[in-house]
């Protein structure tokens, strides 16, 4: 009977290390030029050692994965603590730091179902967690929520912001102030109302 591999552990530096080289790859690169051997290089440790620590170059990438969500859910608490809080939720979806990486591990989730699993899985907890925040400050702003139900406003920012970052990163710009200008608007009155 064959044994379970023994693995480094989770919170190791030198786990972490390979992860850090997942992402600057990623980020840098895409993900047609990830492998075991690159991201080892990058974190200037040997291949046998990632696999130390991970199973599979998919384990690396779902590590990679659990951190960006850890960094989205840091960044939905802040924005949900500032005092406009809608206007904060705005900036972070529309905020491009994070847009590279995360077309690159949707492209890989396209192409590897381990991966696509767990991002639509966070994905999904994650939005619920955002309807079930903008529903609260929507009514507490007295907004109707029958005309502006929370699912569709947090699905219409998702998109919009969406195609904010990916259009500005390719410099088409074209009609994004007159978006830009109505979220303000609404925004505008709704954290108004909110206080």
């Amino acid at each position: 009977m064959a044994t379970a591999r023994r693995l480094g552990a989770q919170g190791s530096a030198v786990r972490a290390q390979f992860v850090d080289a997942a992402e600057a790859i990623l980020s840098e690169v895409g993900y047609h030029g990830i492998s075991a051997r690159l991201v080892a290089a990058r974190a200037g440790l040997k291949t046998q050692l990632l696999y130390y620590y991970f199973r599979t170059m998919d384990d690396v990438m779902l590590a990679l994965v659990e951190r960006v969500n850890v960094r989205r859910e840091t960044r939905f608490a802040e924005a949900m603590a500032e005092a406009e809080p809608l206007a904060a939720l705005w900036r972070m979806m529309t905020d491009p730091s994070s847009a590279t990486l995360a077309a690159e591990l949707s492209a890989m989730a396209n192409h590897r179902p381990a991966i696509r699993d767990y991002i639509v899985e966070s994905a999904t907890q994650f939005r619920k967690k955002q309807v079930v925040s903008v529903a609260a400050l929507l009514t507490r702003a007295g907004v109707d929520t029958d005309r502006f139900a929370p699912e569709g406003v947090v699905m219409m920012a998702a998109a919009l912001a969406r195609i904010l970052v990916v259009e500005s990163s390719l410099g088409l710009t074209e009609g994004h102030a007159a978006a830009q200008k109505i979220v303000d608007d609404l925004l505008a009155q709704w954290e108004v109302e909110s206080q």
